[in-house]
């Protein structure tokens, strides 16, 4: 997806809250909108992509870390007008929650930043409520998967749609 800023129709993307055995893990966003700010990793869906395979494909690229989804657990309109109030940005995205397969970080770029938090610790300067919202809306499930560690149902990866 080259073209994100005043698009002609709304985008569709993913992101998901993955849970590993330290916590959520998160990113600093390296592009607008919320650059420079943590949020969970996700993206644009390519086409001829599933869902599913664009959240495995995008968590791994930005974050190094291998997950696999569990479920669908909401849906956010973004857009952004800029200071003359045309759209800057609009994404139509699906947040599932995921479970860390593996856990060794690694950002997608030299100066990027990955980390696991506890969910009742999240960092300060999160690119927006909804994400922190969204994470807190799994509290107890993300606690639960941290504490026990293990690898729950997930959806298999020839799965084409929910």
């Amino acid at each position: 997806m080259s073209d994100r800023r005043y698009p002609s129709h709304p985008i569709p993307g993913v992101g998901a809250v993955v849970i590993g055995s330290q916590g959520v893990l998160l990113a600093r966003r390296d592009k607008a909108p919320g650059k420079g700010l943590w949020s969970i990793p996700g993206g644009g869906v390519e086409l001829g992509e599933t869902q599913i395979e664009s959240i495995r494909r995008e968590v791994e690229e930005e974050t190094g870390v291998k997950c696999e989804v569990l479920e669908l657990i909401g849906t956010f309109d973004l857009i952004t007008k800029d200071d003359k109030g045309t759209i800057e940005f609009h994404f139509l995205l699906n947040h599932y929650v995921a479970h860390a397969v593996t856990e060794t970080t690694r950002p997608e770029y030299s100066d990027g930043e990955v980390g696991w938090f506890h969910p009742d610790r999240l960092p300060p300067d999160m690119a927006s409520s909804g994400i922190e919202a969204l994470i807190k809306s799994q509290r107890s499930r993300i606690l639960s998967l941290m504490k026990h560690n293990k690898t729950p149902n997930v959806i298999p990866s020839d799965c084409q749609g929910i």
